[in-house]
């Protein structure tokens, strides 16, 4: 291509000119001396290999080729100009994306407020959340490029993903009211071994952190009852069909439930992933404000 190396500023040199038909006014426009102005068009019509001016003493007319020109040019920079703005936009947070990939209880409990405080602060990012389960499939989809950040629980392979714990949470004992564990005090988990559970359906890996607290406390759950969502099982608890044992953040009031205390509390640590040297200004921000 003949103008491959043609630059942006001969471009707007030979615009100038032509708008004007006066080398010394254009010059003058563009802060230029005008026989700098005078070289840039030369060079511009020596890699077209074509005059783009006709020269009368002080007069300047366009040529055919210059006129056909001029249109093309006024696109070629007021393209250059778009995109300036669309980068120091994207830059700036007035536009853009914040793709996220959750657990379902951190997208229902733990990241809207956290939402609402970026979209407050930056109405012109588009916002994205989907929810994923298990964790593994969460960092699966940050190292694919269809998430930004991923928000998961340890133990969890990061295969090369950069995190950050964002806390640790309790995990809490759900009982029907009157049951037994919820008239006495604080009890340790090992005293539910015997009873009944209803259980999430993901939560049956050894490495689960629900599943991983009652082995620590000496026994495998019972579980006599599945369900796809914590909403679920409280609501088989309620029915009588069994015990839950929650993340405190999955836990909604509901009739005829309890909340049993545990001594001492198992826990299961909540962290975003992202990949390294890949965060858009948005995410980056998104992340500082969950850091903090």
């Amino acid at each position: 291509m003949i103008l491959k190396l043609m630059e942006l500023t001969l471009l707007r040199s030979f615009v100038c000119a032509a708008r004007e038909l006066h080398f010394g006014r254009a010059a003058e426009s563009l802060q230029l001396a005008q026989p700098s102005l005078s070289q840039q068009v030369a060079r511009l019509e020596r890699e077209l290999r074509t005059p783009l001016f006709y020269r009368r003493g002080r007069r300047v007319t366009l040529t055919e080729a210059g006129r056909a020109l001029l249109p093309l040019a006024e696109r070629i920079l007021a393209l250059e100009a778009d995109a300036i703005r669309t980068v120091q936009e994207v830059a700036g947070l007035e536009r853009g994306r914040l793709s996220l990939c959750a657990l379902p209880t951190l997208d229902q409990h733990l990241l809207p407020p956290w939402l609402a405080d970026f979209r407050r602060e930056h109405p012109g990012i588009e916002l994205r959340v989907r929810e994923l389960r298990p964790s593994l499939a969460v960092t699966r989809a940050v190292l694919a490029g269809e998430a930004d950040l991923g928000f998961i629980q340890f133990p969890c392979e990061l295969d090369g993903l950069a995190s950050h714990v964002l806390r640790v949470e309790e995990l809490s004992l759900i009982v029907p009211e009157g049951h037994a564990l919820a008239r006495g005090g604080p009890a340790p988990l090992s005293a539910a071994a015997r009873e009944p559970f209803v259980w999430v359906h993901e939560a049956q890996d050894p490495d689960h952190p629900l599943y991983a607290a009652c082995l620590r406390a000496g026994f495998q759950p019972n579980i006599v009852c599945e369900s796809g969502s914590p909403q679920g099982v409280l609501a088989l608890v309620a029915a009588g069909l069994g015990l839950a044992l929650l993340p405190r953040l999955a836990i909604e009031p509901r009739r005829g439930l309890v909340v049993a205390p545990l001594t001492p509390a198992p826990t299961r640590t909540l962290a975003v992933v992202w990949q390294p040297g890949c965060l858009s200004p948005a995410a980056r921000t998104f992340l500082e404000q969950c850091r903090d």
